[in-house]
């Protein structure tokens, strides 16, 4: 992997963590990192959980050049966790 795309990887790390922290006030643990392929879509698919709980798993996607959140999976576990945070989904 080539610097620049080490660097595309790790700001959109940033972007899902802080999309995290500021929407559902979560602490969230990075497990994985994938780019996706070039031709194919601007994304970098970031994996992990909430932190202290594995089993509260999720995957959100970034779109690497305009900054912004496309996809947003999660277990049930994190879904309970949100819904007893007091969130709607």
């Amino acid at each position: 992997m080539d610097k620049k795309d080490q660097e595309i990887i790790e700001r959109s790390e940033t972007i899902a963590i802080d999309y995290l922290k500021e929407t559902y006030d979560l602490d969230v643990t990075i497990t994985r990192r994938q780019m996706q392929p070039k031709m194919a879509m601007s994304r970098v698919s970031i994996y992990g959980y909430i932190t202290g709980n594995e089993d509260q798993t999720f995957i959100i996607s970034i779109n690497y050049e305009t900054g912004l959140k496309e996809m947003f999976a999660y277990s049930p576990e994190f879904k309970k966790a949100l819904l007893v945070k007091g969130y709607n989904l």
